[in-house]
């Protein structure tokens, strides 16, 4: 596969799992960081990557590391040593067929977990 493809992939789909994970919408994140929701849509899609200028606004909307959101790590904050392994989650998400309601339930039981251990 085409390297650049494969990093608008690995982008779009931690970029998809974050506004999940957040619980917001492609327009709420639009918004925050002053693009059109056309072009969110687009990075989800894996149809285009994002400027160095995005980027960086989205790696600081998300508060995680840019490595992460390109691939290089699968720590939120970029520190290997606590790594949290976050597509193993995705991939455990895409494994058990859950609906709408029972994937919130987890995300929010998540939340809370990582609020009481953080």
């Amino acid at each position: 596969m085409n390297n650049e493809l494969e990093h608008r992939r690995i982008f779009s789909e931690r970029l998809s799992l974050l506004i999940k994970y957040k619980g917001i919408t492609s327009a709420d994140l639009a918004r925050a960081i002053d693009a059109s929701p056309a072009l969110i849509t687009k990075y989800t899609s894996a149809k285009a990557s994002p400027s160095y200028e995005n980027f960086i606004k989205i790696a600081d909307y998300f508060n995680v590391s840019m490595d992460y959101l390109r691939g290089k790590s699968d720590s939120l904050d970029g520190d290997p040593k606590g790594s949290d392994k976050i597509d193993h989650w995705m991939d455990l998400f895409e494994s058990i067929d859950l609906n709408e309601v029972q994937e919130e339930k987890i995300i929010k039981y998540l939340k809370l977990l990582i609020g009481k251990l953080g």
